[in-house]
């Protein structure tokens, strides 16, 4: 996280107002080559699934994507 650019309140607001990220650009991820975990499991699990209805053949394993939202809970790890 620390390697990403700082982006203000204004545009972190903006961008969860809209369920965005703040780091999505016109197009598409400005940070993709240093996009954190979140970021790579999107569409991959049922919690976090594309809104365009894009996944990849087999999706993650109920058990596991239990086990990743436990690791995001301990390490309070959060969107951008």
């Amino acid at each position: 996280m620390a390697r990403l650019p700082a982006k203000n309140e204004a545009d972190r607001s903006a961008a969860l107002a809209e369920l965005n990220c703040s780091y999505l650009g016109t197009k598409g991820c400005e940070i993709y080559l240093e996009r954190p975990l979140v970021c790579r499991l999107f569409g991959t699990t049922a919690k976090l699934a594309c809104p365009h209805g894009r996944h990849p053949e087999q999706m993650i394993a109920p058990e596991i994507e239990n086990r990743i939202f436990q690791y995001f809970a301990d390490n309070r790890h959060v969107l951008l």
